[in-house]
């Protein structure tokens, strides 16, 4: 069914987010632009100072000593032009290209002030400039006309050197003008700090109201049938596949419940169905392992019943007959899948008490199974698979007579079930290759030796877990040991 959403999921944690993100980025965007202006009037004070003190030391000496050393030598200002480097370390220059070099600083200087009043005092030095200017002119001509040198000197002192001071002053005044307007724009910054701080609050705090409520509306509306949804959850986690959630939602939560809903019920459905295939699959896996009975095992022993009779031996006809009878009883077991452990050793008994009457020249067997243990119940055809693949594989391939022992224990919390055989054993080879195929539980082919052995130790494996199951140690000419592991309690069978 196609829904209308009045306001979905998404939505409102979109609005959740834009209620938050969007104050923070008007407060984060005045703060760049408060720390922006900082830094420009910063900046802007240094680099105008910085740009001032290029010239308040260098001016008045270039241009005093430079007149100095025309009046001293008699020169033209031409002849200084090649602003070569005294004894002193001062540089000659021609005053008048430095003097215009000085007019332009003072257009920049006028441009980077940050005091209205230094721009005033810009155009004061340009106006000292021009007259420092004309007295140079006057100097230079007196020097051509052959002036005294006392008079070109006091005239160098009176005016010149009186100008350019009066210059040097100037450009401090101007630095000191600017360096003072440090303290303004500090005191402008913290107001506006104060400012921003103000404004920074009560953002934050209009924000985390607004957030609060919607995060609380979005809680309600969300976080609530979520919970219930997982409370549902759990019952299904523990089989429970009767639930139905009913939630009163316009958004995407009820779309999910509706669809946990319907999970919920195919998968009550499904497993129904798996339940039935695991009865029928453990049926035919009982099947199969009763199928695993040699028909040669049956055909051999009812002829031997048969010569038996014929030998009028009736007392070892009874005991035969009585052995089969026990063992396919024993296998049949009424259907059921776990017998006790003493039903499992009559059984193995059973079964080799038949074998001994054929193969009695090379065949002794040895059961010994703790009585404490009768009670307890284990998965059918435990043993006896073990006990027939001793013998067919064993004692049968080994020259001489052969001995198979049963034993049965408990040790603290597990059953210990071991077949021991002194006949032909396996390799090194054979034996990893057939602990690799039961660690991984792999298949063996039906007409496989090993079927049987697999089919056990999947079975426990099955019932009790891992940690349990079957497993061989063997020497080759010497014998093999197959130990079954089972938990001491009670398990349920899946059928």
């Amino acid at each position: 069914m196609k829904r209308h959403f009045r306001l979905s999921l998404k939505k409102r944690l979109r609005l959740i987010s834009v209620t938050a993100i969007f104050p923070m980025i008007c407060l984060v965007v005045v703060l760049l632009v408060s720390l922006g202006r900082a830094t420009h009037a910063y900046s802007g004070i240094t680099r105008s100072v910085s740009y001032a003190n290029k010239y308040v030391k260098e001016f008045k000496e270039r241009i005093d000593y430079s007149m100095y050393l025309a009046v001293i030598g008699n020169k033209s200002v031409k002849d200084l032009e090649n602003e070569e480097t005294t004894v002193n370390g001062i540089k000659t220059v021609n005053p008048y290209k430095y003097i215009q070099k000085m007019m332009n600083a003072c257009d920049d200087l006028a441009d980077m002030a940050t005091v209205d009043s230094n721009r005033n005092q810009i155009s004061m030095l340009k106006s000292s400039l021009k007259y420092l200017r004309s007295y140079i002119a006057t100097l230079e001509s007196n020097i051509e006309k052959k002036v005294s040198y006392d008079a070109n000197m006091a005239y160098l002192d009176d005016n010149i050197r009186n100008l350019t001071s009066l210059i040097q002053e100037g450009i401090q005044d101007y630095i000191y003008a600017e360096t003072m307007n440090f303290d303004n724009v500090r005191a402008q910054l913290d107001e506006q700090n104060t400012r921003t701080l103000k404004i920074s609050i009560l953002i934050s705090v209009i924000t985390a109201i607004v957030s609060w409520l919607f995060t609380g509306a979005a809680s309600k509306n969300v976080i609530g049938p979520i919970q219930k949804l997982c409370k549902q959850t759990s019952r299904v986690a523990e089989g429970d596949f009767t639930v139905n959630t009913k939630i009163q939602s316009d958004d995407e939560i009820a779309v999910l419940t509706e669809s946990f809903n319907d999970m919920t019920k195919e998968i009550g459905v499904l497993v129904d169905d798996i339940k039935k295939q695991q009865v029928n699959l453990r049926i035919t896996e009982i099947k199969l392992l009763q199928a695993q009975i040699n028909p040669h095992f049956l055909y051999n022993t009812l002829d031997a019943i048969v010569w038996l009779a014929e030998e009028k031996k009736t007392a070892e006809v009874v005991s035969m007959v009585t052995s089969l009878s026990e063992f396919f009883r024993t296998t049949l077991s009424a259907g059921r899948d776990f017998i006790t452990v003493k039903e499992e050793e009559s059984h193995i008994k059973s079964y080799l008490k038949i074998q001994q009457f054929r193969y009695e020249d090379i065949l002794e067997y040895e059961v010994s199974i703790q009585p404490e243990i009768y009670e307890y119940k284990i998965p059918k055809l435990t043993l006896q698979p073990l006990v027939e693949n001793a013998l067919y594989h064993g004692i049968k391939n080994k020259r001489g007579k052969g001995k198979i022992c049963i034993t049965g224990k408990k040790e603290r919390e597990t059953l210990v079930f071991q077949v021991i055989d002194n006949g032909k054993g396996m390799d090194a080879g054979t034996l990893m290759y057939l602990r690799n195929k039961m660690e991984k539980e792999e298949r063996f082919d039906r007409k496989d030796s090993g079927f049987g052995l697999a089919n056990v130790n999947q079975r426990i494996r099955q019932y009790y877990g891992k940690e349990y199951g079957l497993w061989f140690e063997s020497e080759e000419n010497q014998g093999t040991t197959a130990t079954v592991v089972i938990a001491a309690k009670k398990i349920e069978p899946f059928s």
